[in-house]
């Protein structure tokens, strides 16, 4: 192996021994506090299990990142990444403070808003998006922009954080793909960050898997969402090609909790609820109802995220390769957003009939 594929491979499994250390610590201390979520009708553990499994994986993730900015700065430079993983941390606080203390959504969206702006300062920035040949710049709309997506990503992956495993898996392949993505287009600065996310997921899925000894909480999944909103910006130059194509492709990549929370948005818009207000109507929660158990609903979302990751890989490599034209590059992305969006509707169809027919049901006796 040359000094690179070292350096990537150090990445990803620095994190994941840091992680397998940190969390036995981790729930030792939470049930010792008694340090555990709440249950109420939307949530389908049972039993006393920790919330703090996010702590785990900020920690690996943000030291190995940290100690790569000043023991290999060429390799993961100073200016940009401090700033990024300021926004994190904070990000993260403001998690783990909702985790022990519920705070009010317009506390917490200025919190996210910070943050958005200190990732934004280390130039993890939309400078606008193409598709199918045509392009739009954002200009001076590309800041604000960028803290809206970052805070509506972190949003959709707390709003999957429903099941065993199914946000931190997600992430978890999402991470793989930007990192693999990053290397097809060159960028070491972009696959160093992807790895070491990646890395230190793992190391939380050992105790998240079905069924958990520890959750991420929101500590975790409004972390991830910021972390993966961001990925493929790091090491990208803005302006290029590729930056431009980062909108779909992130998208794409996260396409199951930006479906999931999209239709959140509008379900809720439609009964006259506040946004925020929670439910029990997620994919996860559908798919429940129909009878699949907590791997089985693994079973049908993983495949699903993997598929998307195929396309984004697929659009890197028409990007890079020359001889092809750059519109030809977006029509995996449209593949997939066509599958994805039949397949969220059949689920939603299905499960609306379901529910007519045991009201139904129910009326009858």
């Amino acid at each position: 192996m040359d000094s690179d594929q070292i350096v990537l491979l150090v990445a990803f499994v620095a994190p994941l021994t840091l992680n397998l250390l940190l969390t036995p610590f981790i729930l030792n201390l939470s049930h010792k506090n008694q340090w555990f979520d709440s249950l109420d009708h939307r949530k389908v553990h049972a039993g006393e299990v920790p919330r703090l499994g996010g702590v785990g994986f900020f920690l690996s993730f943000g030291l190995v990142v940290l100690g790569a900015v000043f023991l290999i700065p060429d390799f993961v430079p100073q200016g940009e990444i401090l700033f990024m993983l300021g926004g994190f941390l904070l990000v993260h606080l403001l998690g783990l403070i909702d985790d022990f203390r519920n705070i009010r959504a317009r506390h917490k969206l200025v919190g996210q808003a910070i943050a958005g702006g200190l990732v934004v300062l280390g130039g993890a920035i939309l400078p606008g998006f193409s598709f199918l040949g045509f392009q739009v710049s954002f200009g001076i709309l590309s800041a604000p922009l960028t803290v809206f997506w970052l805070i509506s990503l972190s949003n959709a992956i707390n709003l999957i954080d429903g099941v065993d495993g199914l946000a931190g898996g997600s992430s978890l392949i999402a991470a793989l793909y930007f990192g693999a993505i990053h290397l097809l287009t060159g960028s070491l600065q972009g696959a160093f960050v992807s790895f070491a996310l990646a890395g230190a997921l793992v190391g939380f899925l050992v105790y998240n898997r079905p069924k958990a000894r520890i959750f991420m909480g929101d500590s975790g999944s409004l972390f991830l969402g910021f972390v993966l909103g961001s990925l493929f910006f790091i090491g990208v130059p803005t302006g290029s090609p590729l930056s431009f194509g980062g909108v779909g492709v992130s998208l794409t990549l996260l396409v199951v909790p930006v479906i999931d929370m999209v239709g959140a948005i509008i379900r809720r818009v439609r009964k006259g609820r506040p946004i925020f207000s929670p439910d029990r109507e997620h994919i996860h929660h559908k798919l429940m109802d129909f009878g699949f158990s907590v791997p089985g609903i693994l079973g049908i979302i993983y495949p699903w995220v993997i598929l998307a990751g195929g396309a984004g890989l697929l659009w890197a490599y028409f990007l890079v390769d020359s001889s092809i034209p750059l519109w030809v590059s977006d029509l995996p992305l449209l593949g997939l957003w066509a599958v994805s969006g039949i397949l969220f509707w059949v689920i939603h169809e299905k499960n609306k009939r379901r529910r007519r027919s045991s009201k139904s049901l129910t009326n009858n006796e």
